[in-house]
């Protein structure tokens, strides 16, 4: 979608939109259920291989239905590459995050506890939601753009808190304090992306995407700190 938006082809967000949730399901479920035969649990090069390869697949066999990509071929293959390679990275990450907590559980014979991993999805939710009460999109296509374009920013607040702003002071509340300013300059800059419907914002793209980053990073680093303050208490 941001590539879409580079290339000055926001217009076509929702055909867009559903030619990419297509093409994920059929990639994840592909590699999940070729997931050890394709070694991904082993082999971080195999998953970006694979990833990388079943990213260029989906954006092959979609072409052959649209034309949305025939004047960027190359620049949308590299997206194709970029995303499955990152799709193949997280499973690997997770399903061997997973396997560890388990062992760490095991040993330490208590219940097993998956911890902020178990709520991985909610980061994508928090943003397309901030960001939609942000810019109140009028058409589908900005709607559309708008909750992509939140879900991605979710999902960085989400790294940031999990692995810096709550690595050291959980108990403070300037790390949320942090996290705001942090969403406020991140989502300015996501504005720019939204230049091209200024005519059907209310305020400037700047304003609205400052407003939906400080939403989104309010939002993760509560739960992140909440989801922190209990893993304390049970490690404890």
């Amino acid at each position: 979608m941001i590539f879409a938006l580079i290339l000055s082809e926001s217009r076509s967000a929702g055909r867009l939109f559903v030619l990419a949730t297509i093409a994920a399901v059929a990639q994840v479920v592909f590699l999940r259920l070729l997931f050890f035969g394709l070694h991904l649990d082993r082999s971080i090069p195999a998953a970006v291989i694979w990833g990388g390869l079943t990213g260029v697949a989906a954006v092959l066999t979609e072409h052959q239905f649209t034309n949305l990509f025939e004047l960027h071929p190359f620049v949308w293959m590299f997206n194709g590459v970029y995303i499955g390679i990152a799709v193949g990275l997280f499973l690997r990450y997770f399903y061997r995050d997973d396997r560890r907590i388990e062992s760490e559980a095991t040993a330490a014979r208590r219940v097993v506890d998956y911890g902020r991993d178990a709520h991985w999805l909610e980061p994508f939710f928090f943003g397309a939601a901030a960001y939609l009460v942000a810019f109140l999109p009028r058409s589908f296509s900005l709607a559309v753009i708008v909750m992509v374009i939140g879900a991605m920013s979710g999902v960085v607040a989400a790294g940031v808190s999990h692995f810096f702003i709550f690595s050291a002071a959980r108990t403070s509340f300037l790390p949320v304090l942090l996290s705001v300013a942090v969403g406020v300059a991140q989502g300015a800059l996501s504005g720019l992306l939204f230049r091209g419907f200024a005519a059907e914002l209310l305020s400037s793209p700047l304003v609205h995407g400052a407003i939906a980053g400080a939403l989104t990073y309010l939002l993760t680093a509560l739960r992140g700190r909440s989801l922190a303050t209990r893993e304390l208490a049970v490690s404890a």
